[in-house]
């Protein structure tokens, strides 16, 4: 895969532990950062960077989130049975087969092929009525249900439309767990008692927690910058060979599964066309260039840039996070991406450093999500 759009949140997630140095120099992996700092600078007026109020996440590790790990972990050993008799209920795991059609035709992705498919009753992981019309009925039995698919489910032969479902219970799940104690503890962690597990799940989740407010506070940070920033003007032909080659590799994509732009993205991203799909690649490679030209005027006006040493170490997190050996980063990334990713590293840092996190707005908005997220869901459009 070549290159593709990445947000600078995205991006500077993946850097960890870099320090925060400013120095001289020209030329960078043959790059002269000095020429591509002033290039995208000149774009715009930066505001007052220093002292940016952002809203900071700060997690604290709860004795919740110890008692989520210790479930996880016991669950990897429950004992499983098959029920296959009885009425189920919410909260029930169950398998069911079915057969979805609409006006009588079945549709693509409705039908269970006889695989089973694995359910929580009342997850609301299916399309709202799906899971109703299956509790009180018995395991062995099969009956027909109706259920209404949301109007922005990301299919137009399916938005809003009702649909028929004869459905099967083949059996109920009973899952019973392990005793959770010393014993159980050292046969299946490196611990050898429930204190030191426990301990060592609490630690281990600090760090997880720190990486990654580390890496939303760094977001943060940035889209206050952007957001503050007056932008004159955008490199015109650059972004649009940013959005060029990013439709390019979704068109490959889509050619390779036989299908058109359009109907790949619909399926694949749940875009309504291919117009919302190409506004969105729009925005985002505006979202990108205005990033950039940011990054480049602080590193302009705060004197920072990147030694070899520093783009070098950059190289190293990137491979190792994606696993890419020298040739296949090079097919990825040029010696620019590379040189300015490690350079907005550093000022991202030093925004932080010289930032103001401030506590985080509560909000009552929820986020409805009607598509099931679980392993075994992706090829049936019941979710």
């Amino acid at each position: 895969m070549k290159k593709q759009f990445r947000t600078l949140g995205y991006v500077l997630s993946l850097a960890l532990g870099m320090t925060m140095l400013t120095g001289c120099g020209k030329k960078v992996d043959g790059v002269d950062q000095e020429s591509m700092i002033d290039k995208y600078a000149a774009y715009c007026d930066l505001p007052e960077y220093k002292g940016l109020e952002y809203e900071e996440t700060k997690s604290t590790v709860t004795d919740a989130d110890v008692k989520t790990k210790i479930d996880s972990l016991l669950q990897q050993y429950a004992t499983k049975t098959q029920v296959k008799e009885g009425t189920v209920k919410e909260g029930d795991n169950v398998n069911i087969d079915f057969v979805g059609s609409i006006d009588g035709v079945e549709f693509d992705g409705g039908n269970s092929n006889g695989a089973g498919y694995d359910l929580t009753l009342g997850s609301g992981s299916m399309i709202p009525g799906f899971e109703d019309g299956i509790m009180g009925h018995k395991v062995g039995e099969t009956f027909n249900i109706k259920a209404t698919f949301p109007e922005n489910y990301g299919k137009e032969n399916l938005n809003g439309k009702e649909a028929d479902f004869k459905v099967t219970i083949n059996y109920m799940t009973d899952t019973q767990l392990p005793e959770y104690n010393d014993a159980f503890v050292a046969s299946y962690t490196d611990a050898t008692t429930v204190l030191e597990y426990e301990d060592s799940v609490r630690k281990d989740l600090v760090e997880q927690y720190e990486k990654s407010d580390k890496s939303a506070n760094e977001s943060a940070v940035m889209q206050v910058l952007v957001e503050k920033t007056t932008y004159n003007e955008y490199p015109q032909k650059e972004m649009q060979d940013l959005i060029d080659q990013s439709i390019a590799q979704q068109e490959k994509a889509a050619s390779q599964y036989g299908y058109s732009l359009g109907d790949y993205v619909t399926a694949r991203y749940g875009f309504r066309s291919e117009d919302d799909f190409r506004e969105y690649v729009q925005g985002l490679a505006e979202d990108y260039m205005k990033e950039k030209i940011a990054v480049c005027a602080v590193a302009k006006d705060a004197g920072i840039t990147v030694t070899k040493e520093e783009v070098d170490d950059y190289k190293k997190t990137v491979m190792d996070y994606y696993g890419y050996d020298s040739s296949t980063l090079e097919e990825n990334y040029s010696s620019e991406d590379l040189v300015y990713y490690a350079l907005a590293q550093k000022v991202v840092d030093y925004l932080l450093e010289n930032g103001k996190g401030v506590e985080a707005t509560a909000t009552d908005a929820t986020v409805e999500t009607p598509v099931a997220t679980d392993s075994n869901a992706s090829s049936t459009d019941a979710e």
